[in-house]
């Protein structure tokens, strides 16, 4: 009986080993992908992990790329189908608009895709005070979300962005952009 107790616990042993080392490919992210942009096939990958993981399985990798991102994904999660959707990235009211920056019209540690800002139409410095008080900025969009960020080739210390703003504010932030009277506030918002 004791032999028979200690071949039943080796056995079940060997069990609880072999079932825990087993691992299961999922899809990582190896790098990140901004809330509403396409996932491509370099933003992920699979790795084996062992235990119950709830995650995109490995041999479902081809069916996110070409996902639309809901969150920002960051490199190292392990990719759940709640993070991507197929939806559009624009509703009809939306509009993405490009803005030039130059240093000292955005946080000095920069924006990142996802961030909301506030768009302001600066004063133009050439109409000095008018009577007496100066002009003030003037708010364009409350809200605007970046949707992306490239260093400006064009001027050393510029910031290229793209932002998601509602359609009917789109021109004037296009015009404030081009007479370069455009500064971005960071502000609360999920990013």
């Amino acid at each position: 009986m004791g032999v028979g107790l200690v071949l039943g616990l080796g056995a079940f042993g060997a069990w609880l080993y072999s079932s825990a080392g087993a691992k299961t490919a999922v899809v990582v992210v190896v790098s990140e992908v901004p809330t509403g942009h396409p996932i491509s096939r370099s933003d992920v990958s699979t790795v084996g992990v062992a235990g119950g993981i709830t995650a995109v399985a490995g041999e479902n990798l081809e069916s996110v790329v070409g996902q639309n991102a809901a969150v920002t994904l960051l490199p190292g999660m392990l990719l759940q189908r709640s993070m991507v959707t197929s939806g559009a990235g624009l509703s009809p009211q939306q509009a993405e608009v490009g803005v030039a920056v130059s240093s000292g019209q955005i946080p000095a540690d920069g924006l990142r895709p996802g961030d909301t800002v506030q768009v302001l139409r600066l004063p133009d410095s050439d109409s000095g005070r008018a009577g007496g008080v100066e002009d003030a900025a003037r708010e364009l969009v409350a809200g605007a979300r970046v949707f992306a960020v490239r260093p400006d080739p064009a001027q050393a210390g510029g910031t290229l962005l793209t932002l998601t703003v509602p359609a009917q504010d789109a021109a004037s932030v296009a015009s404030a952009s081009g007479a370069g009277q455009i500064a971005l506030v960071r502000v609360a918002g999920a990013s």
